[in-house]
């Protein structure tokens, strides 16, 4: 699972996290201190994942709210992966771009639906003779 988002100054914040299905623990895999924003991920195969990430930062990078690095990491065996154990290099990869879809006019949505009077039902029924 990836999450992330823009920090508004400098940084893409963000967290790849490996979730054990069975047992339902967590395991935060990026290494770096802020983490970094994920994208976009596809398991390609039981040991490579594609992940896409936002560039690191905005520094002196004009292309970083636009363009995101692609890579393939792969690890024999996932369930033996310890935590904070992916490297910048191991998320280095080619600037492709990623463009980051607006959301606020789908929050300002959800926001409306939880703003609304909730409309109360009552339950019908035909005529009694």
């Amino acid at each position: 699972m990836g999450s992330g988002e823009y920090d508004g100054g400098y940084f893409f914040e963000g967290e790849l996290l490996l979730v054990h299905l069975e047992t339902g623990t967590a395991l935060s895999l990026i290494g770096h201190d802020f983490g970094r924003q994920v994208l976009g991920l596809e398991w390609l195969n039981d040991q490579d994942l594609r992940v896409l990430t936002a560039l690191p930062d905005d520094w002196k990078d004009r292309k970083a709210h636009v363009e995101g690095h692609l890579a393939v990491v792969r690890r024999a065996d996932w369930t033996a992966v310890g935590g904070k154990s992916l490297t910048g290099r191991d998320l280095a990869g080619p600037s492709l771009p990623a463009p980051r879809p607006d959301q606020r006019e789908a929050a300002r949505q959800a926001v409306a639906r939880l703003r609304s009077p909730q409309t109360r039902r009552h339950r019908t029924s035909g005529a009694h003779t």
